[in-house]
C-alpha cells in the first residue's frame, strides 16, 4: 500500500514525521511528495527537504497543517489561498482508498470540499473555522469517517498513524509499532 504525505513550504514537522515514522515501521510504502513538482521544501521551523516525487495516485494521502492559525505566508493557509493543493486533493480523492489529515491539514481537505457533511477534527483553535465549512467537528484525537480520517493537533499524528495501521493491518501490527516507539495510543 502506497501512502503519500504531502509537504509544502511551511508544513509542520510533527504533522509529517509522526505518521511517517509509524506507517513506515508498520511496513507501508510511505513517500513524502510535493504539490506540483519536485522541489526543495522548507518546513515552518527551517528543516529543508529535497522532495523528488509529486502527489499522484496513492492508496492513501495525508495532509499536514502548519501556518494556518497565524495566516503565515507559507503553510496550510497559504496553500488554501493558492488553491492548487485543494484542487489536486479533490481530483485524486475518488481514486484513493482514503485521505487523512493532521492538525489544520483538515482545513485543506475542507477547502477541497472533501469534508462537507462529514465528521472530523483539527487543532482545537481551528474548530470554529472547520465548523463554518459544514463539518461536524468532534473533540477527538482521531476521527474516522470512512474514506476521510482526521487527527487533532501535532502529536495526534502518531495516533493517526497507529489508527491507520490497525485499520489496514490489524491490532497486532499497530500494537507492535506502538511498543517499538514506546507510545501508548490515545485513540483506543
Amino acid at each position: 500500500m502506497r501512502i503519500e504525505i504531502v509537504v509544502f513550504d511551511g508544513f509542520d514537522e510533527l504533522d509529517v514525521f509522526g505518521p511517517f515514522e509509524v506507517l513506515s515501521m508498520a511496513g507501508f510504502d510511505v513517500r513524502l511528495v510535493a504539490v506540483e513538482r519536485p522541489a526543495l521544501v522548507t518546513s515552518m521551523r527551517g528543516v529543508h527537504l529535497q522532495v523528488t516525487e509529486v502527489l499522484s495516485q496513492a492508496d492513501g494521502v495525508i495532509v499536514p497543517g502548519g501556518g494556518w492559525l497565524n495566516r503565515a505566508a507559507e503553510g496550510a493557509w497559504a496553500q488554501a489561498q493558492r488553491g492548487v493543493l485543494p484542487a489536486r486533493l479533490a481530483a485524486l480523492a475518488p481514486s484513493a482508498r482514503w485521505m487523512a489529515s493532521v492538525c489544520t491539514g483538515a482545513l485543506l481537505l475542507a477547502a477541497a470540499g472533501l469534508l462537507s457533511g462529514r465528521r472530523a477534527t483539527t487543532n482545537r483553535n481551528a474548530y470554529d473555522e472547520l465548523r463554518a465549512r459544514e463539518v461536524t467537528v468532534l473533540d477527538e484525537r482521531v476521527v474516522d469517517d470512512g474514506d476521510r480520517v482526521t487527527a487533532g493537533a501535532l502529536s495526534a499524528g502518531l495516533d493517526l498513524g497507529l489508527w491507520l495501521t490497525e485499520r489496514e493491518l490489524g491490532a497486532d501490527t499497530a500494537n507492535r509499532v506502538a511498543a517499538t516507539i514506546e507510545y501508548r495510543p490515545q485513540t483506543r
